[in-house]
């Protein structure tokens, strides 16, 4: 049994931003990450044609707190602007220097994280609880603690908090998309085709970007991501048949048509918990005793600001405690 006054499950951008400022509150704080590294849809994927950042594709600051999060990684070399052709905004866009990932990685420094394991089950044990936890070697971990948070996608939440107490049973109107996205690398320019080109609701592609058109990357690669409706309607499809048709939407976005070549690195993801559709209305949501904590994005809208916002507000929660 592992000890720990405050675990948190999940370490995406809520939970890696609440765990962030408890530990600099003095909280003892312990994440579980069910993946191999932290961040969330802050990720990237390598390849030996290059990277690809095959979650979010870049954030934006409004407030306070997370503009300075934002001057501090720039300043430390994490995170650069990015003005891509196609840009339809404003406001400045950020990128993790040299991946998305990095800026998860930047805000992991100095956490305990325990990566690889997926929190399966909570119990109620004394005047805490109990997480058992699957590990990726196919063990089992149980760890103990005095408060849980749920950082991660309001169903997922709801599965391991609504059995316990029925303060969370407001989880279950959160509406969250899936999006199905696919890597593609070419060994030739498409001179033609903007950085950037945002598709339309129904259409097949929701998003198409030259990845390697982001500061510090390099080759010739592509990241689509679906839209939401296309993505729900073949969620369960044979991944070669969705494949062919995202390839084909590209081509016919693009305006390459059969002048498209062949990329020469392909692969495709699956977000089930993707966009935030419905959201919860209020920054987190905690039980009667303050013993169980939910936050993510979906508390407030479909921003990643908005998952460091939640993280926030529930860690000034707690440390008001």
């Amino acid at each position: 049994m592992i000890d720990a006054d405050i675990l948190v499950i999940g370490a995406g951008l809520a939970g890696l931003s609440l765990a962030r400022y408890l530990v600099d509150s003095h909280k003892k704080v312990l994440l579980l990450e069910k993946s191999r590294s932290p961040g969330g849809r802050l990720s990237t994927r390598r390849s030996e044609h290059g990277d690809f950042d095959h979650g979010a594709q870049y954030i934006t600051s409004r407030t306070p707190e997370f503009t300075a999060l934002v001057n501090q990684l720039t300043q430390s070399g994490k995170s650069s602007e990015w003005a891509p052709d196609g840009k339809d905004s404003a406001r400045p866009w950020w990128v993790g220097q040299p991946g998305m990932s990095t800026l998860g990685k930047a805000l992991a420094q100095g956490l305990d994280i325990r990566l690889g394991a997926q929190a399966t089950r909570i119990l109620r044990q004394g005047g805490g609880f109990v997480v058992h936890a699957k590990n990726s070697d196919g063990t089992q971990t149980h760890f103990s603690a005095s408060k849980i948070v749920a950082a991660i996608p309001a169903p997922q939440a709801h599965a391991l908090l609504g059995p316990l107490d029925p303060a969370f049973a407001p989880l279950d109107k959160v509406g969250m998309a899936p999006c199905w996205t696919a890597m593609l690398a070419f060994d030739a320019a498409l001179d033609s085709v903007p950085d950037l080109i945002r598709g339309q609701p129904g259409d097949v592609l929701g998003l198409i970007v030259r990845n390697g058109s982001k500061p510090g990357r390099t080759g010739e690669t592509y990241v689509l991501h679906a839209t939401p409706e296309w993505s729900k309607a073949n969620l369960q499809n044979h991944r070669e048949t969705v494949a062919l048709e995202m390839i084909k939407a590209m081509r016919e976005t693009t305006g390459l048509g059969s002048n498209h070549p062949e990329p020469v690195h392909f692969e495709l993801h699956r977000w089930l918990y993707a966009l935030v559709e419905k959201p919860l209305g209020q920054p987190f949501l905690a039980n009667s005793d303050n013993t169980l904590f939910a936050c993510g994005d979906w508390c407030i809208e479909a921003r990643a600001e908005a998952a460091h916002q939640s993280g926030l507000a529930l860690a000034n929660h707690i440390i008001s405690l």
